[in-house]
Protein backbone atom coordinates (compact mmCIF):
# COMPACT_ATOMS: atom_id res chain seq x y z
CA UNK A 1 0.00 0.00 0.00
CA UNK A 2 1.04 3.78 -0.69
CA UNK A 3 0.22 6.56 1.24
CA UNK A 4 0.17 10.30 0.08
CA UNK A 5 -1.53 13.35 0.91
CA UNK A 6 -2.28 16.38 -0.95
CA UNK A 7 -1.88 20.25 0.47
CA UNK A 8 -4.28 22.20 -1.13
CA UNK A 9 -5.09 25.97 -0.36
CA UNK A 10 -8.61 26.68 1.60
CA UNK A 11 -10.83 29.66 0.30
CA UNK A 12 -11.00 32.70 1.71
CA UNK A 13 -13.98 32.93 2.95
CA UNK A 14 -13.86 29.92 5.11
CA UNK A 15 -10.93 31.63 7.05
CA UNK A 16 -7.78 30.81 4.49
CA UNK A 17 -5.36 28.27 5.39
CA UNK A 18 -4.88 24.62 4.34
CA UNK A 19 -7.01 21.38 3.43
CA UNK A 20 -5.42 17.95 3.53
CA UNK A 21 -6.13 14.87 1.97
CA UNK A 22 -4.61 11.75 2.61
CA UNK A 23 -4.73 8.85 0.04
CA UNK A 24 -4.33 5.51 0.38
CA UNK A 25 -3.25 3.68 -2.75
CA UNK A 26 -4.72 7.21 -4.62
CA UNK A 27 -7.93 6.40 -2.75
CA UNK A 28 -8.72 9.55 -0.52
CA UNK A 29 -8.82 7.82 2.83
CA UNK A 30 -9.34 10.71 5.44
CA UNK A 31 -7.83 14.61 6.10
CA UNK A 32 -8.48 18.17 7.77
CA UNK A 33 -8.73 21.61 7.81
CA UNK A 34 -5.69 24.05 8.96
CA UNK A 35 -7.23 27.44 9.33
CA UNK A 36 -5.48 30.57 9.90
CA UNK A 37 -5.99 30.78 13.80
CA UNK A 38 -7.85 34.18 14.75
CA UNK A 39 -6.44 36.00 17.55
CA UNK A 40 -6.46 39.25 19.25
CA UNK A 41 -4.41 42.06 17.48
CA UNK A 42 -2.56 42.38 20.89
CA UNK A 43 -1.02 39.43 20.39
CA UNK A 44 -0.16 40.04 16.71
CA UNK A 45 2.12 42.85 17.73
CA UNK A 46 3.81 41.31 20.53
CA UNK A 47 4.98 39.20 18.09
CA UNK A 48 6.13 41.60 15.72
CA UNK A 49 7.39 43.61 18.41
CA UNK A 50 9.33 40.62 19.67
CA UNK A 51 11.20 39.64 15.97
CA UNK A 52 14.57 41.10 14.81
CA UNK A 53 14.59 43.52 11.87
CA UNK A 54 15.75 40.01 10.27
CA UNK A 55 12.87 38.14 10.43
CA UNK A 56 10.52 41.29 10.03
CA UNK A 57 11.94 41.97 6.83
CA UNK A 58 11.30 38.59 6.16
CA UNK A 59 7.63 38.13 7.00
CA UNK A 60 7.08 41.31 5.21
CA UNK A 61 8.17 40.27 1.73
CA UNK A 62 6.13 36.83 2.25
CA UNK A 63 3.04 38.96 2.64
CA UNK A 64 4.35 41.00 0.09
CA UNK A 65 3.24 43.64 1.50
CA UNK A 66 4.72 46.85 4.40
CA UNK A 67 2.02 46.61 7.16
CA UNK A 68 2.94 44.27 9.69
CA UNK A 69 -0.43 42.27 10.17
CA UNK A 70 0.16 40.89 6.49
CA UNK A 71 3.21 40.00 8.27
CA UNK A 72 1.69 38.13 11.40
CA UNK A 73 -1.23 36.47 8.52
CA UNK A 74 1.68 35.59 6.30
CA UNK A 75 3.48 34.02 9.41
CA UNK A 76 -0.10 32.30 10.41
CA UNK A 77 -0.19 30.66 7.05
CA UNK A 78 2.68 29.45 7.06
CA UNK A 79 2.35 27.99 10.46
CA UNK A 80 -0.91 26.07 9.72
CA UNK A 81 1.15 24.57 6.26
CA UNK A 82 3.58 23.25 8.68
CA UNK A 83 1.21 21.43 10.94
CA UNK A 84 -0.75 20.09 7.47
CA UNK A 85 2.41 18.87 6.18
CA UNK A 86 3.87 17.74 9.78
CA UNK A 87 0.78 15.86 9.52
CA UNK A 88 0.46 14.52 5.98
CA UNK A 89 4.34 13.33 6.46
CA UNK A 90 3.01 11.53 9.52
CA UNK A 91 0.54 9.69 7.70
CA UNK A 92 2.65 8.45 4.25
CA UNK A 93 5.86 7.43 6.69
CA UNK A 94 3.75 5.25 8.65
CA UNK A 95 2.66 1.72 7.63
CA UNK A 96 -1.03 0.33 7.21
Amino acid sequence: MRRTYKIQPRPADLGSGWNLKLYEDDQEAGGGAYPVQKEDPHAGMEWWNGLPETRRAHWLVMAASAMPAAARHAYLLAEAYNDAMGEGESWSACPP
